[in-house]
């Protein structure tokens, strides 16, 4: 059995049990943990004792880790706290050298180096949680106590300035959980070493600093907690900002692909569309047909009505006629009169019945424009189909020229050009 003159009593391990199972809350702590489990196991006995030797290396290690500023803040605090419990058992003299020669040390005990902070042009490449735990230097394998920091692309400034915003918000809301629970065991502690019926009575000076010191950790606590909720505050706000700023960008975005008259996609739109369904058509062999459509003297309605009435055709015509196309169907406003279809998927009977089904509708529809019912103009329209390999810019001249050609022959028409191979 362990000499009492070179061990501390079993009630030091109850104690810090704890102090100690509060250090896994963390991810520092856990290391911390982890560390002195080990030195328990190797300088403890069944009784609970704990070697002086080993109380006095702990309260070292414990004085790093509370003054390591790459640990985290409860992992600190909670370090000091156990260093000052253990202040009460550490060897009031210098052991004698009876003691010293008594073996009770069979391999040097771990040490913590901490590891200093990257320089500021590696900090990036470095990963926060690699960057922030303390180097552990012990028994264990030289590739668990040393790992490197893995290689990941270099992000761009938005996405660092949106990382940042995000992980900083997490931790101020995560850091004022820990320290509302941590808060609570300091004033737990503070009662227990007021109260008269603490076992500790004989070490007045001691407890009287040990006090002072937990209501110096207290004060600190509450001005953290209030940096804290002024920054949770600043994030919210931040937040809000970023926000109405992504629905702003969502707007313009929307408004520089879409017709503001009409609310239809622009001719810029439908063009990438019809290069993405004929790269659909070369892996597949879809069929691809394309119309494009002109009202018939619309110059005529604006003159007549005025510009208003003109307006209200176009709208007629883009939230009534052709939105009866299928979901799947694009249609844009093509160019001031014109609009375009694109028919994926479609052979040229099916997409001559869909416009034929259009312009009857057109016909039987009028438009409500100042009190007076005006009857919705005609249109005319050429069919098309794309032909595997020609180029986009080929496909709409040939429907271009063949809509200009067609409306020399009068209104209401509708014309198919088919490619010539």
């Amino acid at each position: 059995m362990t000499d009492s003159h070179t061990s501390a009593d079993p009630s030091l391990l109850q104690s810090l049990k704890h102090h100690l199972e509060g250090l896994k809350r963390t991810e520092h702590g856990l290391i911390l943990y982890n560390q002195i489990q080990r030195g328990l196991q190797r300088y403890g006995d069944e009784t609970g004792r704990i070697e002086l030797v080993f109380v006095t290396f702990l309260h070292a290690l414990l004085g790093k880790y509370a003054k390591s500023t790459t640990c985290d803040a409860a992992t600190r605090v909670k370090a000091r706290l156990i260093q000052q419990r253990l202040t009460l058992y550490l060897p009031a003299k210098p052991v004698s050298p009876a003691e010293r020669a008594t073996p009770v040390v069979k391999t040097p005990p771990p040490v913590v180096s901490v590891r200093q902070p990257p320089p500021a042009a590696d900090a990036e490449r470095i990963s926060p949680k690699v960057a922030a735990t303390p180097e552990i230097k012990s028994t264990l394998p030289p590739t668990a106590a040393k790992i490197a920091p893995p290689k990941e692309p270099v992000p761009t400034r938005q996405d660092k300035i949106e990382k940042l915003e995000d992980t900083l918000a997490e931790k101020v809301t995560e850091s004022i959980t820990i320290d509302k629970k941590f808060g609570e065991l300091l004033e737990t502690e503070r009662q227990v070493l007021e109260s008269p019926e603490n076992p500790l009575g004989d070490f007045n000076d001691l407890k009287k600093i040990l006090v002072n010191g937990l209501n110096e950790l207290i004060e600190e606590r509450q001005a953290l907690i209030e940096k804290l909720s002024s920054a949770s505050e600043y994030m919210k706000s931040v937040e809000s900002d970023r926000e109405r700023l992504r629905q702003e960008l969502s707007q313009a975005r929307k408004h520089s692909m879409t017709d503001e008259l009409t609310g239809l996609p622009k001719r810029e739109v439908f063009v990438r569309q019809l290069e993405s369904e004929i790269g659909r058509v070369k892996r597949y062999g879809f069929a691809l047909a394309l119309a494009v459509i002109d009202i018939d003297n619309l110059e005529s309605v604006n003159r007549r009505h005025g510009r208003a009435a003109g307006d209200a055709v176009l709208r007629c015509y883009a939230g009534e006629i052709l939105a009866k196309f299928r979901t799947y169907d694009l249609v844009a406003r093509y160019g001031g009169d014109e609009f375009a279809v694109l028919f994926p998927n479609t052979q040229k009977n099916g997409a001559m019945h869909a416009l034929e089904k259009a312009r009857k509708s057109a016909g039987a529809t009028f438009v409500h424009q100042d009190g007076r019912n005006i009857p919705l103009p005609s249109f005319s329209s050429v069919l098309t189909q794309y032909s595997p390999g020609e180029p986009v810019s080929t496909l709409l001249q040939r429907a271009d020229e063949t809509l200009n050609q067609a409306k020399l022959g009068g209104f209401n028409r509708m014309v198919v050009a088919l490619p010539t191979n």
